[in-house]
């Protein structure tokens, strides 16, 4: 999900293209692996690589053909074999849920790993995962159900239904309530995407200003974006004087008796969470868990367990609750927008509302992924097959894209399959060797020790940006760490008043420069630059650093 770099003018009202938005949307390619037009980039020298290796990450679609759908016996120890190969073979030391069911049946129900490796404690299928944009499949399906039900219109012209007021540049006529479910609301803004995903510490009122002030057009067509979802859960407030999450929980989670799901994660013991894990230096590590409650959107806000997801694949695939119409159904899972993506072997064709349409080895194929720091989640639905496959996984890997592979084709009848899975194996393991090899070459570069030429309190204090709010720097040790939020990033000092940003959590990393009234030694710092992004001084004093 969205890497290291921001692009942002002196008028504060388009920032285009930040690093958390580009760290979403390219690292973790959110699954859907669509970049944004309208963004210009703002990147310094060659950490655009790092970005680069997951656009490859997409292989190339299969030639084989699905020559007959006869019924397919599923083979649950190879998959079993499979997955515990896979685990070897890119050093999976977190964890990965595996849900399938075909018919109504329970085909596969199963938890690999470790929820929490540091402490030796094992995922099962009762395990919350986060599951970050898959969240909008639930969004999507609760708005066509609210709007069933004539709790909110759905065709509702957009101008009417926001309840406040845009940039006088964006152009919103003919646009509706829907288009902001299908990514076409033509409306932009980075800010709200950060703080509601990433840096918290944030009011409603806040909320409400930056759409009001720093919203910008984008492309009236498709254009993927946590935005129009985020806005949504706002109008449902709005209209039935309920958060999103409640009504998530009482309209949707608690009829289909999904207990182990939740947009709060204070709903959940901390050792229960599956946390984050990353592979570096050739080990597995359990990361920091970066989520709280005020970062659970309605774009990406969300926690689930395999168990949960076999109950929520049958649903939209057998609709046993009777929730929703069978029209409702056609109409969540159809190509309300047509465009052309890949992710992967899946070629998605249209966006219905939370559902990518795609097809994979000629099967129709609804699906939906997330990505975040130490996160990877996907669902995937062959309608006509009545196939649902889940995959939740606390570790960033390429294999997520194999795994998929696997399970579909042991599922449907493609011809050649062993061929065909061999050679997907070897065009991801190819990619992933050439990416980390550069993120390791990058990151060998840029923690380089090198002497201060200043004391390092002369760095430290609190910075202010208009639009993104604080950041704290401080000193830890003989250099310097960063908050913004929730987050937190450590430094290494590499000359000239720069320092080198890392997260061993989420392999984010970029350059952060201080600038000074003076070359004179022992003043400080006046402001900084986070990749493209001024931050000033508001507060000369080190102590009231947190």
């Amino acid at each position: 999900m969205d890497q290291c770099w921001i692009g942002y003018n002196s008028t504060i009202k388009r920032v285009q293209l930040t690093v958390f938005h580009i760290y979403h949307k390219l690292f973790f390619i959110d699954l859907a692996v669509n970049w944004p037009s309208n963004y210009k980039i703002d990147m310094k020298g060659t950490l655009l690589v790092i970005a680069l290796f997951f656009l490859t990450l997409c292989g190339q679609k299969s030639e084989t053909a699905n020559e007959d759908k006869e019924e397919v016996e599923v083979d649950v120890e190879q998959i079993d074999t499979f997955i515990n190969q896979i685990i070897d073979e890119y050093d999976i030391g977190g964890a990965i849920g595996i849900g399938i069911v075909k018919d109504g049946e329970i085909i596969m129900e199963k938890a690999y790993g470790y929820r929490d490796l540091s402490k030796e404690m094992p995922a099962t299928t009762d395990t919350p995962f986060y599951i970050a944009s898959m969240t909008k499949s639930f969004m999507g399906t609760l708005a066509v159900l609210l709007d069933e039900k004539g709790e909110i219109n759905l065709e509702e012209p957009l101008i009417d239904g926001l309840g406040f007021p845009l940039p006088t540049d964006i152009n919103i006529e003919g646009k509706t309530i829907e288009d902001l479910f299908t990514h076409t609301s033509g409306i932009g803004n980075s800010v709200v995407g950060i703080k509601t995903a990433y840096t918290g510490n944030f009011t409603e009122e806040e909320i409400y200003n930056d759409l009001e002030t720093l919203s910008y057009p984008v492309s009236q067509g498709y254009q993927y974006s946590n935005l129009g979802y985020i806005i949504g859960g706002l109008i449902m407030k709005e209209r039935l004087e309920d958060d999103w999450r409640e009504l998530m929980k009482r309209r949707l989670l608690l009829p289909l008796g999904m207990s182990g799901t939740s947009a709060w994660v204070s709903d959940f013991e901390p050792d229960d969470i599956a946390k984050p894990h990353i592979l570096s230096n050739g080990l597995v590590k359990t990361g920091p868990f970066l989520k709280e409650d005020d970062t659970m959107h309605a774009a990406g806000g969300m926690f689930t367990t395999v168990k949960d997801m076999i109950k929520w694949m049958n649903f939209h695939l057998e609709d046993e609750q009777s929730l929703l119409s069978e029209d409702a159904f056609d109409f969540i899972h159809s190509d309300l927008v047509g465009f052309y993506d890949k992710m992967g072997s899946l070629n998605s064709y249209g966006y219905g509302m939370g559902w990518n349409q795609a097809d994979w080895n000629e099967y129709e194929i609804t699906w939906h992924g997330g990505g975040y720091p130490g996160y990877r989640s996907l669902c995937l639905l062959s309608r006509e097959e009545n196939l649902g496959i889940t995959i939740l996984m606390n570790q960033e890997t390429p294999a997520m894209n194999l795994i998929m592979d696997f399970l579909l084709g042991s599922n449907l009848r493609i011809s050649e399959f062993t061929a065909y899975i061999s050679s997907r194996k070897e065009q991801i393991k190819a990619r992933w060797e050439r990416y980390r090899f550069v993120r390791d070459s990058i990151l060998d570069e840029g923690t380089k020790r090198y002497d201060l030429i200043r004391k390092i309190s002369d760095y430290e204090g609190i910075y202010q940006n208009e639009a993104l709010g604080e950041m704290v720097v401080k000193a830890d040790a003989s250099t310097l760490k960063f908050i913004i939020g929730n987050l937190t990033f450590h430094t290494n000092y590499t000359g000239d008043d720069s320092f080198f940003y890392f997260s061993d959590a989420n392999q984010l990393f970029g350059t952060m420069d201080f600038y000074f009234d003076t070359k004179k030694i022992g003043e400080r710092a006046r402001s900084l630059d986070f990749s493209g992004l001024e931050y000033n001084r508001i507060n000369k004093s080190s102590n009231n650093s947190k």
